[in-house]
Order: C-alpha cells, then sequence, then structure tokens
C-alpha cells in the first residue's frame, strides 16, 4: 500500500495546546506509513523552527485579512493539495477547519478530519458554516463528550491529547520560595489579571512567587498591573519558554485560572511533573480531573484554596501522584498518536473504496 499524504492544517503556530497537539503528531507518526506534512495560514511563527529542526515539512502561509491575500493564499493550498496528493486533511482549529472544507469542494475525494482543540468557536456565523458543511467531514475529533456540540457529525470520536511522560522529572528539586506557575497565552481567556490581583492579596501574608509563562497580546497591559501593583518581587512574566520541564520541576503548584479550555496539555504537563493543581472547572477538564487528583476551584475561591496549599502541601502532594500515575498510564503519546494514525488510515481505505468504485 502507497503511504497515505496527511495535511496538517493549522491557523498559526503560535504558543498552544493545539501547535503542541500538530507537532507530537508531526514526529511521532510512523513515518514508514504516513507523509505528514505542516501548513499554517497565519505568520504567527513562534514554534516554526521546532518543527523545522524536527525535520518536518512545514510551511507557512503567513495570512493576511485583505481579500486578495486570502485569495491567493486559498490558492496556493489548493496547488499544495495537488501537488503532494493529499488524501487526508486533518484541520485544527475553526479557521483552519473552515479552510478544510473550502479545499473538499476543489478536491472532492480528500477526506476531512478535524479537532477544535476549544469549547469556542467565538462566531456564531462559524459554528453556522461548520453545521451547513458538516457532511462534506470524514471524522471530527474532541477529547471530552462535554464538547459536542450541533455543529459536530455524528461519527465524532473521543481522543484526549498525550504526552512523552519521560521529557518530565519528578525529582522534587523546589525553588527555595513557594512557586506558582501557570503557563499559557497572555490572552483574556486564559485569566491571568485575576490570579496577578490575587498575588496582590496575598503580598506580604507568605513568601511566594507566581511565574507566568508565554507570550500574547496582553504582555504589556499586564505587565502594568504588576508595576502599579508593586507585584516585581512576586509574580514574574516569563514569556515563551523552551524548558517548561524544568520549571515545572522547580515550581510547587500549577495554575490554570482559565475561562473555558478544551483539554489543555499544559495538564498533562503539570501532572507529568507531579505538581498539585488548581484549576477552574471549564470545559473538558471535568473529564481529566477530578477532587480525587487536584483542586476544582472557581476563580473567586482560588486564593482560598492557594493558600490552604501553601499551609498543608503534603495532602495535595498525594493528589498529585494520583495523577502523574493516571498520566502515566492511560496519555502516552504513543498511544494517541497510533489513534490518529488508525483514523487516517480509515479515512484513506474510506478513499480508495470510492475511487475503485468509481
Amino acid at each position: 500500500m502507497k503511504k497515505i499524504n496527511v495535511l496538517q492544517l493549522i491557523t498559526g503556530l503560535g504558543i498552544g495546546g493545539a501547535e503542541k497537539v500538530v507537532y507530537d503528531i508531526s514526529i511521532n507518526i510512523d513515518k514508514d506509513k504516513f507523509n505528514n506534512y505542516v501548513v499554517s495560514l497565519s505568520k504567527q511563527n513562534d514554534m516554526l523552527k521546532e518543527f523545522i529542526d524536527s525535520g518536518t515539512s512545514v510551511i507557512s502561509l503567513n495570512k493576511k485579512k485583505s481579500l486578495v491575500d486570502l485569495f491567493c493564499m486559498f490558492i496556493r493550498l489548493v496547488k499544495f493539495v495537488y501537488e503532494k496528493d493529499i488524501d487526508v486533511i486533518h484541520a485544527h482549529m475553526s479557521h483552519s477547519i473552515i479552510v478544510a472544507t473550502l479545499l473538499k469542494i476543489t478536491k472532492p475525494k480528500i477526506k476531512i478530519i478535524t479537532t477544535s482543540h476549544s469549547l469556542k468557536m467565538e462566531s456564531l456565523c462559524r459554528e453556522i458554516f461548520l453545521y451547513i458543511f458538516k457532511f462534506l467531514r470524514f471524522k471530527d475529533i474532541i477529547f471530552s463528550k462535554r464538547m459536542v456540540r450541533f455543529f459536530y457529525i455524528k461519527d465524532y470520536e473521543v481522543l484526549p491529547n498525550g504526552i512523552d511522560v519521560s521529557r518530565y522529572s519528578i525529582d522534587k528539586k523546589k525553588n527555595n520560595r513557594f512557586t506558582f506557575i501557570s503557563i499559557g497565552r497572555l490572552e483574556e481567556v486564559k485569566n491571568h489579571k485575576d490570579i496577578i490581583r490575587i498575588a496582590y492579596e496575598m503580598k506580604g501574608r507568605f513568601d511566594f512567587e507566581l511565574q507566568i509563562v508565554g507570550d500574547g497580546i496582553l504582555r504589556c497591559e499586564l505587565q502594568k498591573l504588576i508595576d502599579e501593583l508593586e507585584l516585581n518581587d512576586n509574580v514574574k512574566l516569563l514569556g515563551f519558554r523552551k524548558d517548561i520541564p524544568l520549571l515545572l520541576n522547580q515550581a510547587h503548584c500549577f495554575l490554570l485560572p482559565s475561562l473555558w479550555e478544551g483539554m489543555p496539555i499544559v495538564l498533562l504537563e503539570a501532572a507529568a511533573s507531579c505538581l498539585p493543581i488548581i484549576s477552574t472547572p471549564v470545559g473538558g477538564i471535568k473529564d481529566f480531573l477530578d477532587d480525587t487528583n487536584a483542586t476544582l476551584s472557581s476563580i473567586a475561591n482560588f486564593k482560598q484554596e492557594m493558600i490552604k496549599m501553601i499551609n498543608n502541601y503534603d495532602a495535595y502532594l498525594v493528589k498529585a501522584n494520583k495523577l502523574y500515575l493516571k498520566v502515566k498510564n492511560e496519555y502516552s503519546i504513543k498511544a494517541i498518536v497510533e489513534r490518529h494514525e488508525r483514523i487516517y488510515l480509515e479515512a484513506f481505505q474510506k478513499t480508495e473504496s470510492i475511487t475503485c468504485a468509481g
């Protein structure tokens, strides 16, 4: 059987969970069975070098907003799809899903697989588009049954994220100060402002540090808030970092104060580091975390839970160890990528059977 040509189509290569999923698939996919290509639509290219260094075939189209640029981008994509004889498009995030749907119209035999990575499409128009054209998709992948929405096809598959647990250490070499860490894009949905304000309320009562890892449009605004509250000794914006496993290992507690999420990979990373977690119970998180392995809390109660964590840390380590074992046994990247491969193979075989019948 010929190699299956798979295109991973993603909105951008910024720093986020969707990008990490595409990266993990790309470096772990069976190269003897699949030719894997990555195309990024936007000019967000923070992870581009990592993809290139891994040997992945990757193209960034640097999408702009003018109609002429969008049309030219689409024509480039159509040419790429035909030149590489793409069999399966795996579209990640809503913009890419819409573009993949249009590509399907230009080359009907292509099978479209989607992963939205979030509960929120951020636009009713996008949801209506996905609903109207859902008959063109082969399969929708979701992280949790809680993510099922009216615009998904009936043939969806629940497939969680996975990670390489061996990359993360649990040797407990912690910072001297009690360290909270939060990792994610600096955007409103990640809700960093609230935990900065909580740090202000705790300042002077406890010796702690809050590390916020990531970059984004709110960086200047967050730094201004830190300056205004005179928190530079307690709150650090670390920007984009490549040493996430080290930072997690040195911290004491992971914070996820998001307003909504799909199934964030960073939770798996924190769990693989045997790090106690305090998280808002949003999106697919409740399928992964519960009160026996983590602390689920509304943002209104975050300060109370953070103080409890400082005062009774050993009790929270028991929960963290339970979650570590769960990730180690159920969320290995090898098993998750193999399930993706089976979906790609199923889609390809469907394409071949239709071609033969024709």
